[in-house]
């Protein structure tokens, strides 16, 4: 059998934390390289949903922020040798930073303010996002995050205007060098 040329990267044990503003791709971009490492593919958010059976919104309206952070910190603990997209703001707690620092590689999905507010526009179900104002939202989310991001990731990949395959094969050459 013919070997992918990154097959070797997927027989590492670790994880991939796919980190990034809201909109940035981390899901989509997260199912097409797990397939190509043959590691299972976690949607942080998706998984929080399901063990707390409540929506992310849900979640912000009935128990407020903190409570969510404090599930996502633990729920992002749970999981080895995957391909984790995690959720935009996974960032802010400096433990949560620290754990993916020293369990895996960090790719941080960037891409424009428009073009996120493009994806995000028919998306809907976002705690953090008004229904007005959502660049100016946007903006200042990025601005407060962007440092503990930069600090996080180990490489930075830019999503405006290419597909979660091309974006996937960045990382893997990334990875790879």
């Amino acid at each position: 059998t013919a070997e992918s040329p990154h097959e070797s990267l997927g027989k590492i044990l670790m994880n991939i934390y796919l980190m990034g503003m809201m909109g940035s791709g981390k899901s989509m971009v997260g199912k097409t390289l797990s397939q190509q490492l043959g590691k299972p593919f976690i949607d942080l958010d998706s998984e929080i949903e399901q063990s707390v059976g409540k929506t992310i919104s849900e979640i912000f309206e009935n128990d407020g922020e903190e409570h969510f952070r404090n599930i996502e910190s633990n729920q992002l603990q749970e999981y080895s040798d995957s391909v984790v997209a995690c959720g935009g703001g996974i960032i802010v707690n400096e433990g949560n930073r620290t754990f993916i620092k020293n369990n895996g590689k960090a790719i941080l999905l960037t891409a424009s303010i428009p073009e996120l507010s493009d994806r995000l526009s028919t998306s809907g179900n976002r705690p953090l996002l008004p229904e007005n104002n959502i660049e100016e939202t946007l903006t200042q989310l990025w601005l407060d995050r962007q440092l503990h991001y930069l600090d996080t990731a180990e490489f930075t990949i830019e999503t405006d205007g290419k597909t979660p395959e091309k974006i996937t094969e960045e990382i893997l050459n990334q990875l790879d060098s």
